[in-house]
């Protein structure tokens, strides 16, 4: 946002709000889909990650080079520039939004999770068998570590009792209880892990449903602006894109080089680029995202990578960014829109 208001001078106000809403969009979203792996990855863990604590975490947003560092929750997303959807690059990014996506249902678990154990830790507080930390409430981390051992009979009891209000509520309804939620109550399983799979089986869906429809109008689904695209049809497949009004956000960010008195414009080689948006913000062009969910590249793949970067090229020289001296890759440059000497 502070790099985006240096340009407050040189564009009109209108185009600097609708900047300013794409790109907090944007980062809206990029939280979100965080949140879809690092809340699982924690409960697995049944506890918090000491790689997150604020004095060990590697994330650093204002170095220039790598700002995520070696963060093990960072995002990948292959991002379609061809906006052909029977394209083979089209193909990854639609295999690429399908990974993200498909966290959702393991995060609403891990929500119920870590709600109803917070639940569980202001009832021992209140029992005198927990005291509340110096903050004044449970950290995600503090909340998890709950699921030890030793607490195992306390927290049974806390959630069999919870357990079999459920059951007797659904029971007394005009429909009875559902035999396979019914079939869930029995399973040989803790009462703390039955509860959660009959809370994910009753609400898990609405939630599902909600979190979907977040991310889509996040990332603007289908609109100026787009992170992500679906075509009308039934079921269709989601993929990444980088729509140009949103592409011309992150220009701008990126052409910005600091100062000792504040920022100044330059400009950029598109590697540089592409190691800015990828490393930066987690958006891939010219290589598959690392851990998320592919493999080697074939030989189609990294045609389909080269054809993208191709259409990248076009698409900077369509909104005005580009500069090409020649057909040598390093002299083909990102140029700024506004030259900004130095401004404090």
């Amino acid at each position: 946002v502070q790099r985006l208001l240096f340009y407050r001078s040189f564009t009109p106000r209108s185009v600097m709000v609708d900047y300013l809403k794409l790109l907090l969009s944007f980062h809206l979203a990029l939280y979100h889909l965080r949140l879809l792996k690092l809340l699982p990855a924690l409960v697995r863990r049944k506890g918090g990650d000491p790689v997150c604590a604020e004095a060990a975490c590697p994330v650093d947003a204002r170095s220039a080079i790598n700002p995520q560092g070696d963060c093990p929750y960072r995002l990948g997303m292959l991002v379609d520039l061809a906006g052909n959807p029977d394209a083979p690059v089209a193909r990854l990014s639609e295999g690429s939004a399908d990974a993200h996506y498909r966290r959702i249902p393991g995060f609403v678990r891990a929500y119920f999770v870590t709600k109803k154990l917070d639940e569980f830790a202001e009832d021992q507080v209140r029992k005198g068998k927990l005291t509340r930390p110096q903050a004044g409430y449970f950290s995600v981390g503090e909340v998890l570590a709950l699921q030890r051992d030793e607490l195992a009979v306390e927290r049974e009891k806390f959630f069999g009792a919870r357990l079999s209000s459920v059951l007797e509520d659904m029971a007394g309804e005009e429909k009875g209880l559902d035999p396979e939620l019914a079939s869930l109550a029995e399973m040989n399983l803790p009462e703390f892990e039955k509860y959660i799979e009959l809370l994910a089986a009753l609400r898990g869906a609405f939630h599902r449903q909600y979190i979907t429809e977040c991310l889509d109008a996040l990332m603007q689904k289908n609109r100026p602006g787009a992170l992500l695209v679906q075509g009308r049809t039934r079921n269709a497949p989601r993929r990444f894109v980088l729509d140009s009004r949103l592409l011309e956000v992150l220009l701008q960010i990126a052409v910005l080089q600091p100062t000792q008195k504040g920022f100044r414009t330059g400009e950029m080689r598109i590697d540089e680029l592409l190691a800015f948006l990828r490393q930066r913000y987690g958006l891939c062009i010219d290589q598959l995202p690392k851990g998320e969910g592919f493999g080697p590249a074939s030989i189609e793949d990294r045609q389909a990578l080269r054809d993208n970067v191709t259409a990248f090229v076009s698409r900077l020289r369509e909104i005005g960014f580009f500069r090409d001296l020649s057909d040598a890759f390093v002299t083909q440059t990102v140029t700024p829109r506004y030259r900004i000497e130095e401004t404090a």
